[in-house]
């Protein structure tokens, strides 16, 4: 079971995710917001090219609030947030515009692995391993 505090009075839950490496020898370290009206997860293009990925030929078109925008769609080996990997998950490659305090998104394609509690009462969110991942 992963388990991580927040600030229940922030305005967002902010987290680190690990984005391992092509060849997963070795990984970067981001702060992500807790996003689950993100159906992907999303890292920025400068770790994704850092850690070896191929970001030419954006694949993905994304709506953002600035509209819509072409990115790149990759598979990363592990991904790894609130104590919990995720194997062989799809991101999105796309920067946040300048100035965020944040570098991407954990979305539900990772957060469906799992149950997912969150206690605002306690400032606590807590992610169960289950068998089968809901389509």
């Amino acid at each position: 079971m992963g388990h991580i505090s927040f600030n229940p009075a922030a305005k967002s839950i902010f987290l680190r995710l690990k984005i391992s490496s092509i060849n997963a020898d070795t990984s970067r370290d981001v702060l992500v917001a807790l996003d689950t009206g993100a159906s992907t997860t999303m890292i920025p293009t400068e770790v994704a090219t850092h850690l070896g990925y191929d970001l030419s030929n954006p694949n993905e078109q994304m709506m953002t609030a600035s509209g819509i925008v072409s990115a790149k769609r990759i598979t990363v080996p592990k991904l790894t947030a609130i104590g919990e990997t995720v194997e062989n998950i799809d991101v999105v490659c796309h920067d946040l515009p300048e100035g965020s305090i944040i570098e991407g998104l954990l979305g539900l394609n990772f957060l469906k692995h799992f149950d997912l509690n969150i206690s605002f009462s306690r400032g606590t969110i807590e992610l169960n391993s289950i068998n089968t991942i809901p389509r």
